[in-house]
């Protein structure tokens, strides 16, 4: 009885190998662009989702309610860079900042790792806002506020979180004048 043994050559394994390497090699590029596209996108979901609630707090509670970013979890800092941990609390007493004693914060946003966010017209703007403040009518008074969120790494496109002063939070991938954001 003759019994036939079936599998691959190897010339067939080599070539089947050679062709799967060429074909990651096209993929993981482009699959590490979504990615990092998805975490952008995501980022910008997060501080949408705080801006909003932010928003509601103050409308629900009757003050005027603060998101910022902060370095020691207590108070605000004193910078446009928004990727470290938010804080939301209420204030109370209207002075924009927190009182320790009677200023309870109400919920934290963690940080934002990977990512550079910022306010203003770059990374290092002087004039830029530190942090966004609602009023019990739900109003952020002031300028508008745009923050750029973007990769450390300049790999993908930003996205814009623009707050009006009638206090409407939106995400965009443009500016107001059609022009595309730029990343440090």
């Amino acid at each position: 009885m003759d019994v036939k043994v079936r599998g691959f050559t190897f010339l067939e394994l080599i070539i089947t190998i050679a062709i799967a390497a060429i074909l990651m090699g096209i993929a993981i590029p482009s699959f590490q662009s979504l990615i990092s596209s998805t975490r952008i996108y995501s980022q910008s979901r997060k501080l949408f989702n705080t801006l909003v609630m932010t928003r509601s707090r103050a409308i629900t509670s009757g003050y005027r309610t603060i998101v910022c970013p902060t370095i020691d979890g207590e108070q605000c800092n004193n910078d446009n860079k928004w990727h470290h941990q938010l804080i939301i609390f209420e204030d109370r007493n209207s002075d924009g900042k927190r009182n320790l004693e009677n200023e309870p914060i109400v919920h934290t946003a963690e940080a934002a790792e990977q990512l550079n966010i910022y306010s203003g017209s770059s990374y290092t703007s002087t004039r830029a806002r530190r942090k966004v403040a609602y009023y019990p009518m739900g109003h952020a008074y002031g300028s508008t506020i745009t923050i750029t969120v973007c990769d450390k790494r300049g790999s993908t496109e930003p996205y814009l979180i623009v707050v009006s002063n009638f206090g409407r939070p939106r995400i965009s991938s443009v500016r107001a004048d059609d022009s595309k954001p730029q990343c440090p």
